[in-house]
């Protein structure tokens, strides 16, 4: 129905049914996004998944296809290939029936991309089934997100508070100095040194 929130059972068991679809098609992927930022900060209600793909035309067209049987929405491949990673944006799956979404990101070979991808971390997934999954790194997460608040416009607040929150869990364990080069890379050293300068007021 519509305007009927998203039951967190429906996006945790549409999020696992995903997870095991990637590594059953042995697609290298890491989960980022909110659903990251709640494994290493506070944990909330997330409405959808962000996964990063290091997918071949191939390994979408399976993907596609097996997500296909399932009788719910995803972006036809032709779209994918053609428009989506040409620009750089994300594919999607949703279920319109219960709203649960996925975005995937189609992973760059260099850069930060390249990079996050090399360091993903096995993590546990599931508090209450104790399944597990690859995640961003904190740093790489933390990353995206300032990545994303300033393409936004820096108006939409839930990306530094996400990152707060991280700080405030795992701000003592974070590579600064990694953090650093590739802000300064992504062209956000502006943004970190604001939120670390305010984690260090606390």
């Amino acid at each position: 129905m519509p305007g009927k929130p998203i039951s967190p059972e429906d996006q945790r068991a549409f999020n696992a049914r995903l997870i095991a679809l990637l590594e059953q098609l042995n697609i290298p992927y890491a989960i980022g996004g909110s659903v990251a930022a709640m494994v290493y900060g506070e944990p909330r209600l997330t409405v959808d998944i962000d996964v990063m793909l290091h997918a071949q035309p191939e390994d979408l067209a399976r993907l596609v296809d097996e997500i296909s049987r399932w009788q719910i929405y995803i972006s036809p491949l032709e779209a994918i290939l053609e428009i989506d990673i040409p620009h750089e944006r994300p594919f999607n799956a949703i279920d319109g029936t219960i709203g649960t979404k996925a975005d995937f990101f189609v992973v760059k070979t260099s850069g930060l991309d390249a990079s996050a991808m090399a360091r993903r971390r096995r993590l546990r997934a599931d508090r209450q089934t104790a399944s597990e999954a690859w995640f961003l790194a904190p740093e790489d997460v933390i990353l995206y997100k300032l990545s994303y608040y300033r393409q936004g416009g820096e108006v939409s607040q839930k990306h530094p508070v996400d990152i707060a929150k991280m700080l405030a869990v795992v701000g003592d364990a974070l590579d600064l100095p990694y953090i650093e080069r590739w802000a300064a890379e992504i062209g956000v050293g502006d943004l970190w040194q604001a939120l670390w300068d305010e984690f260090q007021k606390t």
